[in-house]
């Protein structure tokens, strides 16, 4: 008989719960080791010690090391097949003040085998029921799990809201008809999963949705993972994807999945890698290589994305077939249906087959609708109507939205595709496909040629092959940052190669420039860095001469999107020169668009677009609820006819604090524009902002006023025309001489 069971060592807990001293000792009795605190985590090498854990809040935050593999096989001795997570249970959705998993779990590369949940009706269901805010999971291995449940499944947990890292999983989730939220992994990840690699296949019956191989729905991050797992879905299915049922805002980067995404009729939404981005979602460095196929009159289908709707792909590919049956449509060799969305420097080449009076098939797209937009991609992949091919549907199967729509520099390959005629794109023959001379006139980034970018985006073989993105091309041939991207040890910029590699980083590092750097000869086609979502430490530098012609859909500038909780500070941009053409929107020297925090910058050239522009600003195109803090512009704003929302220092600002900022650039547009303002064009009512300045000589005549102060030349000069500016700390002024500058550039005064 166990200790634990004997009565001498019930009657001593008896007396220790009396004295208020039991439970810190009967828990470290439980374990093979360990008191439960960050230092000396408990030791687990049974299965009775992981499971003691369960839904004791005395046991939910401590820390756990597994020095065993686990066996919780329900046909081995004390086994049993479970309706509840081993560990923060609770299968009722509707329960408030759940209990979650919050301390940390060291799996040391051991393994959890066969654990067996059966519950047709439970929710939450996983070795973890929900993981929490500030938990982790390393280093462990699930075997074999066999869950069945109604939704928010997953071999690891039900819901998670902490970090997952160098986790994997293999076995077999499985939900009903109706059922949701499931996952290989996690059924609904709101936190990070990083290094996890999952070979489960996955279910749902009728009317399933919201499934993927690695997570059903996704909210947070997922960084450098794999799936090679199978997705299937009965009739009615949707948002069924390889590694991601649906992105909701959450971010998916260099990430592959391999399985065979399929569901029944009437089936929708279903993508090689994700089933539906949505909300602002990511996706960058990224690929598929798994069948995607529907039933009768299934829609919105892709071999890497299914429908991407408001949301990004960059970077990224698809060799998969997709397939559908009678009356199927939509469907594309990477994006189903492209909604407000952007695609980005991406191909596909896979077999688009669709039967019967199939409708909207494409080699890369199948439709883009209102606002969708496409830049520098390409496909190959043949286009099947039954068993022949169409002829039609090259690169897009339809385009609808009028001029909200933008396809440019995008080709297909018509001997390859067999397919002469497509709704957007430019047909080439093989040749013209495999040349680097065609992707070098349409101003793609490619290896080697530094006069287009220093992201080297794009390689082009020698011997007549296709174009490959550089990340994943082999050799890599890739320049190489100094630094590791954290805050103790940012990546070093020092040249104009070191900022072009900045892309090819998490978009969460850090950054430090420790030289000025001269763009001078290089034209980028988009942002150097296209989305950041780090901190980028200036350090008292300048870029210098950087040309941006943005021919793409992307926020154009430095930085094309910088979002919430980013930092650029201590960083200046002179002599910046960036154009975007007609209909171009959300430009400006360091940023297209602003959710994060820019602080102690400045920007000096110009900024301009064609006909029917909007949301121009000196510092940044729009500023969406970000912060922006002792700054200054006084580069020149130009927009064409029809242009709007156009500001000195921001174009169009929505409920974005703006402080201790001025502008002095010169604001114009063509014809019938409007809301240009010498700050700001436009400013969302309820914003708050204070203490800002703009030159009167720049405000056009139905200038916003309501962002800033109007000062004279003269009053620029002088301190005093500064209410509440600090100019021992931050700023400097030459008197009677020269507009504010900042402190850390040092500038010197005249005698």
């Amino acid at each position: 008989m166990p200790f634990s069971h004997t009565p001498i060592y019930r009657t001593l807990c008896l007396y220790l719960v009396v004295t208020g001293l039991a439970v810190s000792l009967s828990v470290a009795a439980d374990f093979a080791g360990g008191t439960g605190e960050p230092a000396d985590p408990y030791q687990i090498a049974t299965a009775e010690q992981l499971i003691s854990i369960g839904n004791d809040p005395d046991l939910l935050d401590k820390y756990y090391r597994l020095i065993e593999d686990i066996d919780l096989d329900p046909n081995v001795p004390d086994g049993q097949v479970f309706t509840d997570a081993v560990i923060a249970p609770g299968s009722d959705p509707y329960v408030s003040g759940r209990r979650k998993f919050t301390g940390r779990l060291y799996g040391d590369g051991h393994a959890v085998k066969n654990l067996t949940i059966d519950n047709e009706s439970g929710h939450f269901l996983g070795l973890f029921g929900y993981i929490g805010t500030g938990a982790r999971v390393y280093d462990l291995n699930l075997q074999a799990v066999r869950i069945s449940g109604a939704g928010r499944a997953g071999a690891l947990a039900g819901h998670s809201d902490g970090s997952i890292v160098n986790c994997s999983a293999t076995g077999t989730v499985t939900g009903g008809d109706r059922s949701s939220w499931i996952g290989g992994l996690i059924g609904i990840n709101s936190g990070g999963i990083t290094g996890s690699d999952v070979d489960v296949s996955v279910i749902c019956g009728e009317g399933g949705f919201l499934v993927g191989a690695l997570a059903g729905l996704h909210r947070g991050r997922i960084i450098n993972c794999s799936a090679t797992g199978s997705v299937t879905g009965g009739d009615n299915a949707f948002h069924l994807g390889g590694l991601v049922g649906m992105s909701l805002r959450g971010a998916v980067e260099d990430s592959h999945a391999a399985g065979f995404v399929s569901a029944g009729e009437r089936s929708w939404g279903l993508g090689g890698l994700i089933g539906r981005q949505d909300s602002d979602s990511l996706m960058i460095r990224c690929y598929a290589s798994g069948h995607v196929a529907g039933g009768r009159a299934a829609h919105d289908l892709g071999g890497l994305v299914g429908q991407n709707w408001y949301g990004s792909v960059h970077y990224s590919y698809a060799t998969g077939d997709v397939t559908g049956r009678d009356g199927s449509h939509t469907f594309g060799g990477l994006v189903g249906s492209c909604l407000g969305g952007r695609i980005t420097a991406c191909y596909a080449t896979g077999r688009i087959t669709g039967n019967g009076p199939s409708r909207f098939l494409g080699g890369l797209v199948g439709q883009v609708q209102a606002a969708g937009t496409v830049a520098d991609c390409y496909a190959i992949g043949p286009v099947f109507s039954g068993a022949d091919l169409s002829g039609r549907g090259g690169l897009a199967g339809h385009v609808a939205g009028g001029r909200d729509v933008l396809i440019t520099q995008c080709f297909w390959d018509v001997e390859a595709s067999g397919a002469t005629a497509s709704a957007a794109g430019e047909g080439l023959t093989t040749e013209q496909m495999q040349d680097s001379r065609t992707y070098q006139a349409a101003g793609w980034d490619l290896l080697g040629d530094r006069a287009d970018g220093t992201a080297d985006i794009w390689r082009v073989p020698e011997g007549g092959q296709y174009p490959v993105l550089t990340a994943f091309s082999d050799p890599n041939e890739l320049h190489v940052l100094e630094g590791a991207g954290k805050s103790y040890d940012p990546y070093l910029i020092a040249t104009a190669e070191d900022l072009g590699a900045a892309v090819r980083q998490g978009r969460f590092a850090w950054y430090k420039l420790v030289e000025n750097i001269d763009l001078s000869g290089i034209t980028w086609n988009r942002a150097p860095i296209s989305v950041f979502d780090g901190v980028f430490d200036g350090n008292a530098r300048r870029i210098r001469n950087l040309t941006v012609r943005g021919v793409g859909p992307d926020p154009v500038g430095l930085f094309g999107r910088i979002e919430s909780g980013a930092w650029v500070y201590d960083l200046g941009l002179e002599d910046v020169s960036i154009n975007g053409g007609d209909g171009a929107s959300e430009l400006g020297g360091m940023a297209g668009t602003n959710a994060g925090n820019i602080v102690s910058c400045f920007v000096t050239g110009s900024i301009s677009a064609g006909m029917a522009s909007r949301s121009l600003g000196g510092l940044a195109g729009s500023n969406r609820q970000g912060t922006i803090g002792d700054c200054y512009a006084t580069a020149t704003v130009t927009g064409g006819a029809g242009s709007r929302q156009l500001g000195g220092l921001v174009g169009y600002n929505y409920l974005g604090p703006i402080v201790t900022c001025y502008a002095a650039g010169a604001v114009s547009g063509g014809d019938d524009s409007e809301r240009l303002g010498g700050l700001v064009g436009y400013t969302a009512e309820h914003t708050p902002t204070a203490n800002n300045f703009f030159l009167t000589a720049s405000q056009s005549e139905d200038g916003e006023n309501g962002a800033g102060l109007p000062l004279t030349d003269q009053q620029m000069r002088q301190s005093a025309s500064f209410t509440d500016w600090d100019f021992a700390k931050t700023w400097m002024i030459c008197e009677g001489q020269t507009y504010p500058h900042l402190l850390w550039e040092h500038v010197e005064c005249d005698p």
